[in-house]
């Protein structure tokens, strides 16, 4: 089931990023505020430098780090 928050998050992370579907660890950064490098690591599951706006939008709303 969709937490529901998600929807809301997904749209603000696609407004921030101007519609792109794969973020950099910059974008996330500007989009959260999280400026610690390891911090955005401990929370977000990138992949290489990379993470989708979907999964960062799962994350935001609890959906914790897979």
């Amino acid at each position: 089931m969709e937490h529901p928050a998600y929807r809301d998050n997904l749209e603000q992370v696609l407004k921030a990023s101007n519609g792109r579907q794969m973020l950099t660890i910059a974008d996330v950064k500007a989009i959260t505020g999280i400026r610690h490098y390891q911090t955005l690591h401990k929370l977000f599951p990138f992949q290489g430098r990379y993470i989708s706006a979907a999964t960062l939008a799962r994350c935001m709303c609890g959906g914790g780090k897979q």
